[in-house]
């Protein structure tokens, strides 16, 4: 047997016959670890086949991943949600890449939420007893392929998942994820990941000042290592973009975001909104350039997931706002209308452009002069 799908679930009863379906032509076995459900979850998943064990709750989700890792009978294993679909596509090819002796673990891609571009994530490994999840939230095996010295192993493979489980109301996560992580950064203060996590639960509860708390916790983590990780920025991002809401001058904590992070499309998007907060007009559209240079040459940084939007109709409006500033109307008729044909359903860019166009024709004055 080569591959198994593994999964814990609970009260998944919505998405689970999807995951399933999606994967079934991939997978060998589907093996689901059910940790307390009251709805038709375990029943979903043995009419799709699957294999299920129940499995009590230990507020430890990675208690619970290593057990379906324990029952697995592949070779190789498939981690992913309920709230997951594969895409159909190349499932002889990524099963082929499954047999070369030197690779340990594949990258895929993974959508996280509608109307955003996929990033990379470890979901293909060896079913190895010295690989198994760590952490009792964002659980992952990524220490122990590291442990043992694996970290050049792994490779990317062409598969493609999508998650909607971010989409609705997510209180009820909130309430089960604020505990566990207090108890993950007691056990652990160093997760950069768990801190940035913790500040946005708070920031939905209407926590700002405990949400910078915790991001500043998770800055002076990052500028505490000599190498960088792969969620490292999200302490800048989050702190940038809470100053430019609030009006704060954020320059100094852009540019070392900006020298650490230089592919980081949101970070470059975020130097625009500050610079045309500050009336720097000139400044702030060439930062918008050079988010719509990253989407269309697709070079930003893989492991990070960014609104789609912002390669194309929130970039074209940002455009279009500094250049009406300067009086460029030309322009920015043209950039609205980029806007609108990204999104035609959006009558604000229609109405902007039409203005655009009149004001071009009249040779009115511009609006403002850009700072200096």
């Amino acid at each position: 047997m080569l591959l198994s799908a593994a999964l814990i679930v609970r009260n998944e009863e919505r998405f689970l016959g999807a995951c399933l379906s999606s994967i079934k032509d991939l997978v060998d076995e589907a093996v689901v670890v059910d940790t307390g459900s009251t709805d038709r979850s375990r029943e979903i998943a043995i009419e799709h086949g699957a294999r299920v064990e129940e499995f009590a709750w230990t507020a430890d989700f990675s208690a619970a991943r290593n057990r379906a890792l324990d029952l697995a009978r592949g070779g190789w294993i498939l981690y992913i949600d309920a709230d997951e679909t594969v895409r159909a596509g190349l499932f002889r090819e990524v099963r082929a890449q499954l047999t070369e002796p030197e690779r340990v673990g594949y990258y895929v891609n993974l959508y996280p939420r509608p109307a955003c571009t996929p990033y990379r994530v470890l979901r293909l490994f060896r079913n190895d007893p010295r690989i198994r999840f760590r952490g009792i939230i964002h659980e992952n095996v990524w220490p122990s392929i590291l442990e043992q010295g694996w970290g050049t192993m792994v490779g990317v493979a062409p598969l493609t998942l999508d998650h909607f489980g971010y989409e609705g109301d997510q209180r009820h996560k909130h309430a089960r994820n604020l505990p566990l992580l207090h108890k993950s950064l007691r056990q652990d203060p160093t997760r950069v990941f768990a801190w940035c996590h913790l500040a946005d639960i708070y920031l939905a509860l209407g926590k700002p000042r405990r949400a910078e708390w915790a991001w500043c916790k998770a800055l002076d983590l990052v500028r505490s290592r000599t190498t960088t990780a792969q969620d490292d920025h999200l302490p800048y991002s989050r702190l940038i973009e809470s100053m430019i809401e609030r009006g704060d001058n954020s320059d100094n904590l852009l540019r070392e975001a900006l020298d650490r992070f230089p592919s980081n499309a949101w970070l470059w998007w975020l130097h625009g909104r500050a610079m045309a907060g500050q009336k720097e007009f000139s400044k702030a559209i060439s930062s918008f350039e050079r988010v719509l240079a990253f989407g269309k040459a697709g070079d930003f940084d893989p492991y990070v997931a960014y609104d789609a939007r912002l390669f194309g109709a929130l970039a074209y409006e940002a455009l279009g706002g500094c250049c009406f500033r300067l009086g460029a109307f030309g322009e920015s008729r043209r950039y609205y209308e980029l806007a609108a044909a990204c999104d035609p359903e959006r009558l604000e860019y229609r109405t902007k452009r039409a203005l655009c166009a009149r004001l071009e024709h009249s040779g009115a004055p511009p609006p403002a002069r850009e700072s200096r």
